[in-house]
């Protein structure tokens, strides 16, 4: 044997090696389950808050505006019902729930009949879902239609140091009025800031912002500029508020973003732009988008990175034609890596209405049905210049109606070596729950998390959260009943 052919079969069997020991890494976990529990009352919703030295702790609640029938739950770690607390909404809605160091924070609108006005009301709970302290108005606002419980928008920092607070109004001359508020953990005010931008308010959408650990906030926001023949045509902007002052930069005023995310970045202390971007006008995703600012915060770096003709064709399998990824696509969750590189992980979604008519004793009836279409999983990941070192396309296809996509989509689980999605396969109508790992090498690898042979398990993965680096917590419909999963990997 040739030494070129033993150094081969060397290296073959320490990749396959590598490969093998990571997937034994990933497969190493343990799926914990409450008992099932047939729910009552109105509060039909569940969303994963936190889990801590205390316990794990969901939010229940009747609707997505989060108005009524609000309750919080503690369970143990062991997954056993503990607590529950109802929490008064009357004229008002949840913005927020934190899970801070010394307890739970709950943040509400709430209409003031005295001044016609929205507040912004916080008040605390301990661990014991009992109320510490008074409650404290952080903002106030007018109402500017009936119903209206304010645009208000809040930021924790990664060290639950700062609060960042951001809601607009207009001004006397229908420009836009941007106020920011920076909070401690403990509530207490550390700036005020009351900026009008020469815009108009109707014409400035705030999109995402985020904050780090030093209080310094970063906003990515459009502005429409023009309309015409029924097409609008937006600058996109990054504003940054520091101590002091507020920067702008343009992102484009030449392009359109298609979908776009605020990501912080834990090793730099500061958030990134990743978007995916097209041309103005035309149809389709042509490539991913990246903007950063520097240390003095006056100037960035773009870096685009256009979708090669192979990656086009293998997204678009079933149609080659097109020449651009589907805009359909919009960015589910973006990962930094250590080496400054970035883990995309997007997915394409559809929404189709359906009308149609029925007779009804002799009488035709307008009948309307919602679609919702998750369909193909992408993974793109990116070395710290900006190039895709390699790229996955899972497909899913799961297709429900009038249901608001809400056992669609994947949990994202981040671990050391690997990612792991997990969803409802509907693709080969077997009910049954797929885990895709996807390892640091690109290596993909696919397996039945839960057998639809054992029992009828739906998964929600909207209201599933990571809550420490190898525990996910996944809310799920258990034989038609509400069931809590929890996957610990060692």
């Amino acid at each position: 044997m040739s030494l070129l052919l033993q150094r081969y079969c060397v290296n073959r069997c320490f990749a396959f090696c590598l490969v093998l020991l990571f997937s034994f890494s990933a497969k190493s976990q343990v799926l914990q389950w409450s008992n099932p529990t047939k729910l009552r009352g109105g509060a039909v919703f569940t969303r994963v808050i936190s889990e801590n030295d205390k316990g794990v702790f969901l939010l229940r609640y009747r609707n997505r505006f989060y108005s009524k029938s609000v309750i919080l739950e503690r369970y143990s770690h062991l997954l056993t019902l503990q607590i529950t607390k109802s929490i008064d909404l009357k004229n008002a809605r949840l913005v927020k729930c934190y899970a801070l160091q010394k307890g739970l924070l709950l943040v509400r609108s709430q209409y003031n009949r005295l001044n016609q006005s929205n507040q912004l009301i916080a008040q605390l709970y301990s661990y014991d879902l009992k109320a510490q302290g008074k409650e404290q108005i952080l903002a106030e606002s007018p109402v500017l239609e009936y119903g209206d419980r304010g645009n208000y928008r809040l930021r924790i920092s990664d060290n639950q140091q700062k609060i960042s607070l951001i809601y607009s109004e207009p001004s006397t001359s229908k420009n836009i009025i941007i106020n920011h508020f920076v909070f401690t953990g403990e509530l207490k005010k550390v700036s005020e800031k009351k900026v009008e931008l020469p815009i108009a308010y109707e014409d400035f959408i705030i999109r995402d912002f985020d904050i780090n650990n030093k209080g310094e906030v970063v906003m990515i926001c459009s502005e429409l500029e023009s309309k015409r023949r029924r097409t609008l045509e937006f600058k996109h902007s990054l504003y940054v508020f520091d101590k002091d002052s507020i920067h702008d930069f343009v992102i484009s005023d030449s392009m359109e973003l298609k979908s776009s995310r605020l990501i912080y970045d834990r090793q730099t202390d500061k958030s990134k732009l990743v978007a995916f971007y097209g041309y103005k006008n035309a149809r389709g995703i042509e490539g991913t988008l990246f903007f950063e600012l520097d240390e003095s915060l006056t100037e960035g770096n773009l870096n685009m990175n256009n979708f090669n003709e192979q990656l086009i064709k293998d997204v678009n399998i079933n149609d080659r034609n097109t020449g651009f990824v589907s805009d359909g696509f919009g960015i589910l969750e973006v990962i930094p890596r250590s080496d400054g590189g970035m883990l995309v992980i997007a997915e394409q979604k559809e929404i189709a209405t359906e009308d149609d008519v029925i007779m009804v004793n002799g009488i035709p009836q307008s009948t309307s049905k919602n679609i919702y279409n998750f369909n193909e999983l992408l993974l793109l990941n990116y070395d710290s210049e900006g190039y895709v070192d390699w790229y996955k396309v899972i497909t899913k296809n799961q297709t429900t109606v009038n249901d608001g996509g809400y056992f669609s989509s994947a949990v994202v689980f981040v671990g050391d070596k690997f990612v792991q999605l997990i969803f409802n396969d509907q693709l080969r109508s077997s009910g049954d729950v797929m885990q895709y790992t996807i390892y640091n090498n690109g290596v993909v690898e696919s397996a039945k998390l839960l057998k639809n042979q054992l029992d009828n398990v739906v998964i929600i993965p909207s209201e599933s959260k990571q809550v420490s680096s190898n525990k996910v917590i996944i809310p799920t419909s258990k034989n038609r009943r509400f069931a809590i999963l929890k996957l610990i990997y060692d």
